[in-house]
């Protein structure tokens, strides 16, 4: 299984960001330099795209703030700490925020789980398949193979089945 979901820049709709982007759309990488960023701590995978994708756009992020998960960085960014670059938690609303997807194709949040085919599950693994499931049933897309090897792709709405690629 394999999610991926697009990142997002998500601000108080009042800051200077988020009005140069009044009809929505995707914010550019470089549209981030200058402003002081939320991102997620280095052990998540997704600050390292933060980092590439500025590098790409030819500066330096500014991050003011790290958070250890994304409900503590939409809490940051809904507190006018900064503009929050990451994934927001649920299908929301988010009070208090406005959110943008980044323009950049490689601006995407991935999480890949492989789990053994026969025996128990852990505590720790049932819920991370249960927290999957609510993705799925939220609408998010996942990615991965089935067990004849074969690429699948779940748009994640009840009922829907899984199609090969």
């Amino acid at each position: 299984m394999f999610v991926d979901v697009p990142l997002v820049v998500a601000a108080v709709p009042e800051h200077p960001l988020m009005a140069a982007y009044p009809d929505g759309g995707a914010v550019s990488s470089a549209a981030l330099a200058g402003h002081r960023l939320i991102g997620l701590q280095h052990v998540i995978g997704m600050r390292a795209v933060l980092e590439r994708l500025c590098a790409g756009a030819g500066f330096r992020p500014q991050v003011v703030f790290e958070a250890a998960a994304s409900d503590a960085l939409a809490r940051l960014a809904a507190r006018d700490l900064g503009v929050g670059v990451g994934v927001l938690p649920g299908p929301g609303p988010h009070p208090g925020l406005r959110a943008l997807t980044l323009a950049d194709p490689r601006a995407r949040a991935r999480a890949a789980l492989v789990r053994r085919a026969q025996g128990p599950l852990g505590p720790a693994a049932r819920e991370l398949l249960g927290r999957l499931r609510e993705e799925l049933r939220a609408g998010r897309r996942m990615r991965g193979r089935n067990r004849a090897g074969a690429r699948v792709s779940c748009a994640g709405r009840r009922g829907s089945r899984c199609a090969r690629r």
